[in-house]
């Protein structure tokens, strides 16, 4: 049974879809490495507190993602939405951005 619980936030604008998933433990953290700096805010990536199973079904069914967290991205690995190569990382902490394009 899955056991990991994370941040849900769907932001809709125009006809974008934008999905932002994070882990919990990173939501409201700053994370900055050089010249590179992400706030994961409440605003933009709070809302609703979802377990894994919710979280697969987003991942799988949504168009564009915007993920933060080792433990939601190694999830994104793991059902073959993205490469390890796209991954990257500030203070340790994976993030991606997925754009699926379909016909």
């Amino acid at each position: 049974m899955p056991s990991n619980s994370f941040h849900f936030r769907s932001i809709k604008n125009n006809e974008a879809n934008i999905v932002n998933i994070c882990d919990l433990e990173v939501i409201g953290k700053t994370l900055s490495e050089g010249e590179f700096e992400i706030e994961i805010s409440e605003d933009y990536f709070g809302g609703t507190q979802i377990d894994e199973n919710k979280a697969i079904e987003l991942l799988k069914t949504s168009n564009t993602l915007n993920l933060v967290g080792n433990n939601i991205v190694d999830l994104a690995i793991e059902l073959d939405l993205t490469s390890p190569d796209s991954i990257k990382s500030i203070e340790n902490i994976s993030f991606v951005l997925i754009y699926k394009f379909t016909q």
